[in-house]
């Protein structure tokens, strides 16, 4: 059945759709790489099934589980709402690797748009190589939920690095999209225009920085969100000794100065950071070193954000560090939304350990209505 999958040259009947919307189902995919979590990702696999039991309960989660698992581990991730894919990837950041979903409601259509993932800066600056399954990994995906896929793969682009309110406004940043280790041959300018063709997007906001030390190169979905169409979630400091001060400051003022692609000044809900976290000498001593991996060292600046969530239709996934800010990011969120959407909120040290967290490890499918047509319309082949 999957020969009738074909890649798309025209997506421009597609929008990008906001991530608060209603969901076919969450993709996650289960951590095992000794030179990033450490304890043989023993502590991070058990915040990852926290992650999907919270997300199960509100919509399905495919969990993709790498050959090298022993089949039992299927057991654990075998629940209600969930769905087991065999597939080979070299890391779980299912955000940055897997396709970015388009839908067209019209036609009742979906598209993964596929585009080039280099481990965030490939021989430049990336943090393991090699890389290929990852790169590969949203062609097969695609392929498994019976979903077309539109492909750019000479275009460095990771979903954590890019955030929608659905309504033709993108956000990122400049220290990401323009960093050496991307699209380097690209200028801004052409880095824009691509953006827009590939996503259907007609703004593109960019924000100057992310979060300090965030070894991303600054993704977007870990300084600043869309909360709903006009309204982001920004994240900021008091402390003005501390590096992200002027950061959030440069963010703040800029967004203050623009406006979404519906011509509206955006309202700015700031989420105070937690207290600086470090990687302790313990962590550090779980991790294996590997030649052809970044090295996670006793003491290295951890990039904790309670920007980093994750959300659907009914809820919101808010990563907490055992900070006493912990609660208060909870409480902002919540009188956000009021009953619109339940925060959940979820310990996330040992993904924060790896680099990410809760948005990092996520990766949304629209909702399309069961049935919804797997065939290429005239124009689209």
């Amino acid at each position: 059945m999957n020969s009738i999958l074909k890649d798309y040259e025209n997506i421009s009947s597609f929008v990008f759709p906001f991530e608060g919307e209603r969901h076919l189902c969450t993709i996650i995919a289960l951590p095992y790489r000794e030179d990033t979590w450490r304890e043989k990702a023993s502590p991070a696999l058990e915040e990852f099934l926290n992650v999907v039991k919270a997300i199960s309960a509100y919509e399905m989660v495919v969990v993709i589980i790498d050959p090298r698992f022993d089949a039992s581990i299927c057991t654990r991730f075998q629940m209600k709402n969930t769905h087991i894919l065999r597939l080979k990837y070299d890391d779980s950041w299912m955000r940055d690797s897997l396709p970015v979903f388009l839908k067209d409601e019209v036609n009742k259509r979906l598209v993964g748009v596929d585009f080039g993932f280099n481990a965030w800066g490939g021989d430049y600056d990336g943090l393991y190589k090699p890389w290929d399954d990852d790169n590969a990994l949203g062609k097969n995906t695609l392929l498994e939920l019976m979903i077309h896929r539109y492909p750019d793969k000479d275009f460095i682009l990771e979903g954590g690095s890019i955030h929608t309110d659905g309504q033709g406004t993108l956000l990122t940043t400049e220290e990401c999209l323009l960093s050496e280790g991307r699209n380097k041959n690209l200028s801004k300018e052409e880095i824009e225009a691509r953006l827009k063709k590939d996503l259907n997007v007609s703004k593109v906001l960019w924000l100057p920085y992310g979060i300090y030390n965030d070894e991303t190169n600054g993704h977007v979905d870990n300084i600043c969100c869309f909360l709903a169409p006009g309204v982001v979630a920004l994240a900021t400091t008091d402390d003005k000794d501390d590096p992200q001060y002027q950061r959030s400051l440069k963010d703040k003022e800029y967004l203050e100065s623009v406006t979404d692609a519906n011509g509206n000044k955006l309202t700015i809900v700031e989420l105070p950071l937690p207290k600086p976290q470090y990687l302790t000498k313990e962590e550090a001593d779980g991790i294996v070193a590997d030649k052809d991996a970044v090295q996670r060292q006793e003491g290295r600046r951890l990039a904790a954000s309670y920007v980093n969530f994750y959300m659907g239709e009914d809820f919101l996934i808010c990563p907490q560090f055992g900070d006493e800010k912990d609660a208060l990011a909870v409480k902002i969120l919540s009188e956000f939304y009021q009953n619109k959407k339940v925060i959940v909120p979820i310990y996330s040290r040992e993904i924060l350990l790896g680099g990410g967290n809760i948005h990092c490890i996520t990766k949304q499918v629209p909702f399309m209505e069961p049935g919804y047509d797997i065939e290429p319309k005239e124009g689209d082949k």
